[in-house]
């Protein structure tokens, strides 16, 4: 089995996928964005099982959407063997980590998820009964548009003094930190264990994991993880936040379906902004912004 990327890459992360029509779903979501055309698309499907019929049905869609089926990473034997009847190239990725519950995978309704399992003939009550109440307590990646920062300071001030909450909040300080001065392209993968520094720009498709806190000294623009240990006090950072996905700790989000700026216009008048978690959410808010 290989390992690595390859050139002109789009990583496309469906691991917390668990029935073909939400893959396909997610999928065509993130190939309809603009960034994605003409990429040799990689995908991280998990533990899913799907027969070479899936597969196919996969593979067709990703040329559809204009770009190429690179390879896939999977966990599943089933998957595994259907690959490789079908030729599909099976790598493995440079950062092997538990991914956990996906946590604000988009809504499907129900005539959508319905047509789907028609299509791919997975219908399953149960399956379904398990994603609608996980649904249930999806929280979107959101904005600091209601004072959360003042209601954070506020709480804070209140918290007790446990011992392991304050080492979580303090880790970062005691880990060592990777400097990288260069543009993260789309299909590269970084990741260390203490925290990453990136003078540049992480572009849609690239990947970034740290044990720490995250900072970017550009546009954030792919896949980011913080704290990937479980550390929910890790912190993300960036001149502008526009991830594709963005997880810290156990918490995932993703870009809403409203926002769809692949490319975000440069100034020189750019605020620093900051991701944190917030009662099982993930906010961004602006950091020393002027009143």
């Amino acid at each position: 089995m290989d390992t690595g990327y390859v050139e002109n890459g789009f990583i496309v992360d469906l691991t917390s996928a668990k029935k073909t029509s939400e893959i396909i779903y997610e999928l065509s979501r993130v190939l309809d964005m603009p960034e994605s055309k003409d990429k040799h698309i990689c995908l991280k499907l998990g533990s899913i099982d799907l027969s070479e019929s899936e597969l196919t049905s996969i593979k067709t869609l990703v040329e559809l959407m204009e770009s190429q089926l690179a390879f896939i990473s999977t966990s599943s034997e089933t998957t595994l063997n259907s690959a490789t009847a079908l030729d599909i190239k099976i790598s493995e990725f440079t950062n092997n980590i538990e991914a956990p519950v996906f946590e604000t995978t988009p809504e499907i309704s129900e005539d959508v998820s319905n047509a789907l399992d028609n299509i791919f003939s997975e219908s399953n009550q149960e399956v379904a009964k398990q994603n609608a109440a996980e649904e249930d307590d999806i929280s979107p990646i959101v904005r600091d548009n209601e004072n959360i920062s003042e209601k954070i300071e506020s709480e804070e001030l209140k918290e007790d003094t446990d011992e392991e909450v304050i080492a979580q909040k303090n880790e970062a300080e005691t880990l060592p930190t990777l400097y990288l001065r260069k543009t993260i392209r789309s299909g590269q993968s970084i990741s260390s264990d203490g925290n990453i520094v990136v003078i540049g720009d992480v572009n849609p498709g690239a990947e970034i994991i740290a044990k720490g806190d995250i900072t970017v000294w550009g546009i954030l623009g792919g896949i980011a993880h913080a704290g990937s240990d479980g550390n929910n006090y890790a912190k993300i950072r960036a001149l502008k936040l526009n991830p594709v996905q963005i997880r810290i700790g156990e918490i995932f989000a993703r870009r809403p379906d409203t926002i769809n700026i692949p490319y975000v216009q440069r100034s020189s008048e750019y605020v620093p902004e900051e991701a944190f978690t917030y009662k099982g959410r993930i906010v961004i808010r602006k950091i020393h912004e002027e009143n």
